[in-house]
């Protein structure tokens, strides 16, 4: 099978599933700010983020480990999943035990206790999920993957969203939350247990062993990138910021996380292939790794200046007015989106390279970078220094990776991409500040004509990269795994 037809197969599926799950999220993220409003949802938003940073270590990076080794070796699949599944038990029920403690001995109330605790069982759902997801991306059964999300992503919201219509607020909210998870999960199971392979815990302890020391160093990475993106939100309720402020800054986080969908399905469907290639073409990889670190940064420029001109009248329409003052936060935001992309290009790329040491070491500085500077900023500016920090910090990220690959992989003209890539989202620009006295349907696919005139002039795309995207729309043909090679 062509590495063309294999990417663009898993691709259109990571697509399609993530399109629907990213759609439902944001309608989910809409109907329930605009019910609860800005302080409830502060609260909300709060206890979602403490789960999410004390439920971490329930994936420990051994969702990559079962990718990365079994996309080598199909054959391991039923001993990886069984042994995994068993060591990701024993982490959750600890995780249950020790986050309320956590928040006890930092002296936050019973409430937010509570709802942090109920946060983190719903969590185990979507860890226990994601693992199942992780099996179908290892054996590149990405239509599996489709019909799971399908499934969880449509009980998610529709049964939370029923019992909030019930009037049962925020408490019925998470009640409704870990329900709906308890189902989805049950259901997916099956899925695999009759389409994949048996689902039974394994316990080898070596192999544990095995599993643990390819997984430390991802997993430690991982728990730095999600302090990384969490902290903010917690450091703000530190500093004594009000609930509604938290929620103002909330709605933009959760936008940007809608826009990292392309890069999250891109790079999903390709890291398999990355993994592949890793021990039997470098020559290819490093073709490829250049080819997805030009084509994402391309597509990310254009989000940023569509969101900063429209930011204005959409938000305030989908969230309603009490959530005006997330418009500013949202603009410096939104300036992430470029880095964010080309930062997840960088570190599939490490991990397929068995660099994981590298993550670590990368998103360790970033961390102590982002609290530094949160210290610093957080109490005088409150949300909008959080916004600035984001982004800093993120760019901070994108140079430590890219000096990495740089010096270990392989040497990119960076300067001269970075230098022809402004050009090009500056013609965008200027084309939409001298356009705005026209009507959007003409003004904008001027500035769009603009910018893709732009990436021509300025040699971002050439004729090769025209011809592969025109192949990965169409059905390609087997001869073609050459010339991607």
């Amino acid at each position: 099978m062509s590495l063309i037809y294999r990417a663009r197969k898993n691709i259109f599926f990571k697509f399609i599933s993530e399109v629907l799950i990213r759609s439902l999220a944001f309608l989910f993220v809409i109907v329930v700010a605009r019910y609860l409003g800005d302080r409830d949802y502060g609260r909300y938003s709060l206890a979602y983020f403490f789960a999410a940073l004390l439920t971490i270590f329930s994936d420990f990076g051994l969702n990559t480990v079962l990718i990365r080794d079994v996309s080598r070796g199909h054959r391991l699949v039923e001993r990886y999943a069984g042994n995994i599944l068993s060591l990701k038990i024993i982490l959750s029920l600890a995780l249950l035990i020790l986050g309320p403690m956590s928040l006890y001995l930092l002296g936050y109330s019973r409430d937010l206790i509570l709802m942090v605790f109920l946060s983190q069982i719903y969590f185990q759902g979507i860890y226990l999920l994601d693992f199942l997801v992780a099996i179908t991306n290892s054996l590149e059964k990405m239509e599996y993957e489709f019909l799971i999300k399908s499934l969880y992503k449509v009980l998610v919201v529709a049964i939370p969203l029923f019992f909030l219509w019930l009037g049962y607020g925020l408490w019925g909210l998470l009640l409704a939350l870990i329900g709906a998870y308890g189902i989805s999960c049950f259901l997916a199971w099956a899925i695999i247990g009759k389409k994949l392979t048996p689902l039974r815990l394994h316990y080898e302890m070596d192999l544990w062993h095995q599993l643990l020391r390819s997984a430390l160093p991802i997993g430690i990475s991982g728990l730095f990138m999600a302090v990384y993106v969490k902290i903010d939100m917690v450091m703000l309720s530190l500093f004594g910021v009000s609930a509604a402020e938290i929620g103002w800054y909330s709605i933009p986080v959760k936008i940007i996380e809608m826009f990292s969908l392309l890069p999250l399905l891109i790079m999903a469907g390709l890291f398999p292939i990355f993994s592949v290639l890793t021990s039997e073409d470098r020559e290819a990889l490093k073709r490829n790794y250049q080819r997805a670190l030009i084509y994402l940064t391309v597509v990310s420029i254009p989000i940023v200046l569509s969101t900063i001109v429209l930011s204005d009248s959409w938000l305030v329409l989908f969230f309603g007015p009490t959530f005006a003052n997330s418009v500013p936060s949202l603009k410096i935001l939104i300036w992430v989106i470029p880095f964010i992309f080309i930062n997840y290009v960088l570190i599939n790329t490490l991990i397929a390279l068995n660099q994981e040491k590298m993550i670590t070491w990368g998103s360790g500085l970033a961390v102590l970078f982002n609290i530094s500077i949160n210290i610093l900023v957080l109490p005088r500016y409150g949300y909008l220094g959080a916004s600035w920090t984001t982004v800093v910090s993120e760019i901070f990220l994108s140079i430590c990776y890219c000096w990495l690959l740089q010096r270990s992989f392989s040497r990119l003209p960076l300067m001269r991409m970075g230098l022809s890539l402004g050009l090009s989202g500056g013609l965008m620009a200027l084309s939409l500040w001298g356009l705005k006295i026209f009507c959007p349907a003409v003004a904008w696919p001027m500035a769009f004509i603009s910018y893709g005139l732009g990436l021509i002039i300025f040699r971002v795309v050439n004729r090769e990269d025209w011809r592969l995207f025109k192949r990965l729309l169409t059905h390609p043909l087997a001869k073609l795994e050459q010339e991607t090679r």
